[in-house]
Formats: C-alpha cells, sequence, structure tokens
C-alpha cells in the first residue's frame, strides 16, 4: 500500500506478510519512481536522485539509493531497498517504509518526481510511485514441512504430481512488454491417473470431479471409456508490472500463474 509521507518529497509504503508468521527472506525489491521532464525540456544534463529512509526518534535518515539519470525524456527509475524491506518483513505484524526522495538539481532543468497521493488525477495515478519485491519463504525444515502438502515429483513417482518448471518470458517472446518478473516458477502437472487415486476425494479438482470418476469406477455409460487426467487443483496469482496498449506500466494481481498442487479429474 502506498501514500504520500508528513512532508514534501516524501512517500510511505505499507508492508504487510498477510498472516503468514514464516520468516521471508527477500531476494529483490525495488522502489520506481517517475522523473517527468517539461516538454520545452532542452537539458541533457543529469541530476542525482537519492532515497533516503526516514527513521523514528530523532534518528538520521539513512540513504539507501543513488543514481545519476539523464535528463531527455520522461521515464521510470528503479531504487534497490532490499535490504531496508527485508529488515521490515522480519518484525511482527504490519510495518511501513518511509522513505525521503531527494532532487537537488530537478528544479533548475524542468523536471519533477511524480509522488502523489489517492486523491490525484487518473493520469498522475499511472505514474505513481510503487514498491515491487520477490519474497520467498525462509527455506528451513519448519517452512518446507507447512508448505509441501502436495505430491512433488520427484523421479520415482509415476502417479499424479506437481513437477517445478521455471518460465522465462525471453523464450516465448513476451520480454518485449512484461517488465518483472521476467522469469518466475509456474510449475506444471504430470503422471498418471490410476482409478483408485481419481477416486479419492482430496486429490480431485473439484466434488464434481469425484462423482464422475464413482461413476467411471463403476463402469457406467458414458464415462466407462474416459480417463482421468493430471491437472492443477490449487493455484496461485503473482503479482506482474508490464506494458498496456498505451504504454503506461501496470501493476497487476494475475490470477492461476502458479501450479502449487496437482490431483487427479
Amino acid at each position: 500500500m502506498l501514500n504520500t509521507g508528513d512532508s514534501p518529497g516524501s512517500v510511505n509504503f505499507v508492508l504487510s506478510k498477510e498472516g503468514s508468521s514464516d520468516v521471508s527472506l527477500v531476494d529483490e525489491a525495488n522502489v520506481w519512481l517517475f522523473l517527468r521532464l517539461a516538454k520545452t525540456n532542452r537539458s541533457r544534463a543529469k541530476v542525482s536522485i537519492r532515497l533516503f529512509q526516514q527513521r523514528d526518534n530523532d534518528q538520521n535518515d539513512v540513504l539507501l539509493a543513488e543514481k545519476n539519470v539523464d535528463t531527455r525524456r520522461s521515464g521510470w527509475h528503479t531504487f534497490s531497498v532490499s535490504s531496508a524491506v527485508s529488515v521490515l518483513l522480519k518484525s511482527d505484524g504490519e510495518s511501513t517504509l518511509k522513505l525521503r526522495v531527494s532532487c537537488p538539481l530537478c528544479p533548475e532543468v524542468g523536471a519533477n518526481l511524480v509522488l502523489v497521493s489517492g486523491r490525484s488525477n487518473q493520469r498522475e495515478q499511472s505514474h505513481r510511485p510503487f514498491l515491487m519485491a520477490v519474497i520467498r519463504p525462509e527455506d528451513n525444515v519448519e517452512s518446507r514441512r507447512r508448505k509441501k502438502r502436495g505430491l512433488e515429483c520427484d523421479g520415482k513417482v509415476r502417479v499424479c504430481c506437481k513437477r517445478q518448471f521455471h518460465v522465462n518470458f525471453k523464450d516465448i517472446g513476451w520480454n518485449d512488454w512484461i517488465i518483472a518478473p521476467q522469469v518466475y516458477t509456474a510449475n506444471y502437472c504430470e503422471g498418471d491417473c490410476p482409478i483408485h487415486v481419481a477416486s479419492i476425494t482430496g486429490s480431485s479438482l473439484s466434488f464434481h470431479s469425484t462423482v464422475i470418476s464413482h461413476y467411471r469406477m463403476r463402469g457406467y455409460s458414458p464415462f466407462q471409456n474416459l480417463r482421468s487426467c493430471c491437472v492443477p487443483t490449487r493455484l496461485r496469482a503473482m503479482s506482474m508490472l508490464y506494458y498496456n496498449e498505451e504504454q503506461r506500466i501496470i501493476k497487476k494481481d494475475i490470477q492461476n500463474m502458479v501450479v502449487e498442487e496437482c490431483g487427479c479429474s
């Protein structure tokens, strides 16, 4: 969640683990800021943009990232905040990443960073700052025990199971419009679905599939010649950044992107 801070040039991101008690590892976390240049701008100069983490109790702000960017055109710029996000996610409950953005030379070249609130117009909203983080559960024995609910393919399992598979959008020519992630673990389902497996309620896609499986198992028409298939029974969404048809950056949670469990239907 994004909201403007208490002072000009500040912006806050509210972080929440959404009820998960697992300690999370931050693979990558970046803040995206849009630098807008005036249409009459002819400058080829560079400006320095700094990102500070604001501290409570009158402590000095901490410099998180600094970048020199050219002022030839408007555009998005990214700043790594991985270490700060990692520390905040280890705290209990909800926490806030409080940032202060500094660009002393921006006014001289007719540039301004778009730091907007929820009351801004639609055009400003499309350029509001956002935080993109790649987070995974800590890989320890206890978290693996909680996570591993479905059957994993390991080379020995022949019945329906989940096989790990990494998708690279470059392989299918989608890297020109998908910004992040470029690579992600999608997974897929494979394996046999014997009658005794397909008829187990917990391994089916739905209660409807279980009922049909019992008809098939008893040889009732017209299901006696239909075979059960290994399909995803549980999927989850994934956040993505991409360009829409108007070449605006969109951040959206795309449903059913990752296969988490497989079963027979």
